[in-house]
Protein backbone atom coordinates (compact mmCIF):
# COMPACT_ATOMS: atom_id res chain seq x y z
CA UNK A 1 0.00 0.00 0.00
CA UNK A 2 2.71 2.51 0.93
CA UNK A 3 4.75 1.56 -2.13
CA UNK A 4 1.75 2.36 -4.33
CA UNK A 5 1.23 5.72 -2.61
CA UNK A 6 4.94 6.56 -2.83
CA UNK A 7 5.15 5.58 -6.49
CA UNK A 8 2.05 7.51 -7.56
CA UNK A 9 2.10 10.35 -5.01
CA UNK A 10 2.37 13.10 -7.64
CA UNK A 11 -0.62 11.86 -9.60
CA UNK A 12 -2.62 11.35 -6.40
CA UNK A 13 -1.87 14.86 -5.13
CA UNK A 14 -2.64 16.56 -8.45
CA UNK A 15 -5.94 14.70 -8.85
CA UNK A 16 -6.80 15.45 -5.21
CA UNK A 17 -5.99 19.14 -5.73
CA UNK A 18 -8.13 19.33 -8.87
CA UNK A 19 -11.00 17.59 -7.09
CA UNK A 20 -10.74 19.95 -4.13
CA UNK A 21 -10.60 22.99 -6.44
CA UNK A 22 -13.75 21.83 -8.24
CA UNK A 23 -15.48 21.21 -4.92
CA UNK A 24 -14.38 24.64 -3.65
CA UNK A 25 -15.82 26.22 -6.79
CA UNK A 26 -19.12 24.35 -6.34
CA UNK A 27 -19.26 24.88 -2.55
CA UNK A 28 -17.46 28.19 -1.80
CA UNK A 29 -18.34 28.13 1.90
CA UNK A 30 -16.32 24.91 2.37
CA UNK A 31 -13.12 26.33 0.82
CA UNK A 32 -11.15 26.56 4.07
CA UNK A 33 -12.05 23.01 5.11
CA UNK A 34 -11.12 21.67 1.67
CA UNK A 35 -7.78 23.49 1.77
CA UNK A 36 -7.02 22.01 5.17
CA UNK A 37 -7.96 18.55 3.87
CA UNK A 38 -5.51 18.98 0.98
CA UNK A 39 -2.69 20.09 3.27
CA UNK A 40 -3.29 17.21 5.68
CA UNK A 41 -3.38 14.64 2.88
CA UNK A 42 -0.16 16.10 1.42
CA UNK A 43 1.47 15.84 4.83
CA UNK A 44 0.26 12.24 5.21
CA UNK A 45 1.68 11.21 1.84
CA UNK A 46 5.00 12.94 2.58
CA UNK A 47 5.19 11.22 5.98
CA UNK A 48 4.47 7.82 4.45
CA UNK A 49 7.21 8.34 1.85
CA UNK A 50 9.72 9.32 4.55
CA UNK A 51 8.87 6.35 6.76
CA UNK A 52 9.05 3.96 3.78
CA UNK A 53 12.57 5.21 2.99
CA UNK A 54 13.73 4.60 6.54
CA UNK A 55 11.92 1.26 6.73
CA UNK A 56 13.92 -0.01 3.76
CA UNK A 57 17.17 0.92 5.50
CA UNK A 58 15.98 -0.72 8.74
CA UNK A 59 14.94 -3.95 7.03
CA UNK A 60 18.22 -3.99 5.13
CA UNK A 61 19.87 -3.93 8.57
CA UNK A 62 21.92 -0.82 7.77
CA UNK A 63 20.40 1.08 10.70
CA UNK A 64 19.21 0.01 14.13
CA UNK A 65 15.68 0.29 15.49
CA UNK A 66 16.59 3.33 17.60
CA UNK A 67 18.09 5.12 14.60
CA UNK A 68 15.00 4.22 12.53
CA UNK A 69 12.69 5.75 15.14
CA UNK A 70 14.88 8.83 15.60
CA UNK A 71 15.26 9.48 11.87
CA UNK A 72 11.57 8.92 11.20
CA UNK A 73 10.47 11.21 14.02
CA UNK A 74 12.98 13.90 13.00
CA UNK A 75 11.95 13.89 9.36
CA UNK A 76 8.18 13.77 9.98
CA UNK A 77 8.29 16.56 12.56
CA UNK A 78 10.73 18.48 10.38
CA UNK A 79 8.39 18.13 7.40
CA UNK A 80 5.52 19.49 9.48
CA UNK A 81 7.57 22.46 10.66
CA UNK A 82 8.80 23.18 7.15
CA UNK A 83 5.26 23.11 5.75
CA UNK A 84 4.13 25.46 8.50
CA UNK A 85 7.08 27.83 8.04
CA UNK A 86 6.77 27.84 4.24
CA UNK A 87 3.08 28.65 4.47
CA UNK A 88 3.53 31.47 6.97
CA UNK A 89 6.53 33.03 5.23
CA UNK A 90 4.97 32.64 1.78
CA UNK A 91 1.76 34.29 2.93
CA UNK A 92 3.60 37.19 4.57
CA UNK A 93 5.92 37.72 1.59
CA UNK A 94 3.03 37.59 -0.88
CA UNK A 95 1.09 40.11 1.21
CA UNK A 96 4.04 42.51 1.33
CA UNK A 97 4.90 42.10 -2.36
CA UNK A 98 1.36 42.56 -3.67
CA UNK A 99 0.32 45.45 -1.45
CA UNK A 100 1.08 48.21 -4.00
CA UNK A 101 -0.60 46.37 -6.92
CA UNK A 102 -4.08 47.68 -7.68
CA UNK A 103 -5.23 45.28 -10.42
CA UNK A 104 -6.83 42.22 -8.77
CA UNK A 105 -5.93 39.52 -11.35
CA UNK A 106 -2.32 40.72 -11.50
CA UNK A 107 -2.22 40.86 -7.72
CA UNK A 108 -3.47 37.27 -7.48
CA UNK A 109 -0.94 35.94 -9.99
CA UNK A 110 1.92 37.86 -8.33
CA UNK A 111 0.87 36.64 -4.89
CA UNK A 112 0.81 33.02 -6.02
CA UNK A 113 4.22 33.40 -7.68
CA UNK A 114 5.84 35.03 -4.66
CA UNK A 115 4.27 32.50 -2.29
CA UNK A 116 5.52 29.59 -4.40
CA UNK A 117 9.02 31.06 -4.67
CA UNK A 118 9.29 31.56 -0.91
CA UNK A 119 7.85 28.09 -0.24
CA UNK A 120 10.36 26.49 -2.62
CA UNK A 121 13.22 28.41 -1.01
CA UNK A 122 12.21 27.27 2.47
CA UNK A 123 11.84 23.70 1.18
CA UNK A 124 15.30 23.63 -0.38
CA UNK A 125 16.91 25.11 2.72
CA UNK A 126 15.08 22.63 4.96
CA UNK A 127 16.02 19.67 2.76
CA UNK A 128 19.70 20.51 3.10
CA UNK A 129 19.33 20.92 6.86
CA UNK A 130 17.35 17.71 7.38
CA UNK A 131 19.88 15.71 5.34
CA UNK A 132 22.52 16.57 7.91
CA UNK A 133 20.34 15.54 10.87
CA UNK A 134 19.01 12.19 9.62
CA UNK A 135 21.62 10.31 7.62
CA UNK A 136 20.97 6.94 6.03
CA UNK A 137 24.00 4.92 4.96
CA UNK A 138 24.06 3.99 1.25
CA UNK A 139 22.73 0.52 0.46
CA UNK A 140 25.05 -1.84 -1.36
Amino acid sequence: MTAFITKHSTIILISLLLTLLILAWIFPSAGLKLGMAFLLSSFLIASLAVLEKHKKAYRGETITRNVFIRNGALEVSGTFLVMLLAGLLGRYAAEVATQPIGNDPVRLIAGIGVGLAVGLGVGILAKKTLRRLAKIPPQS
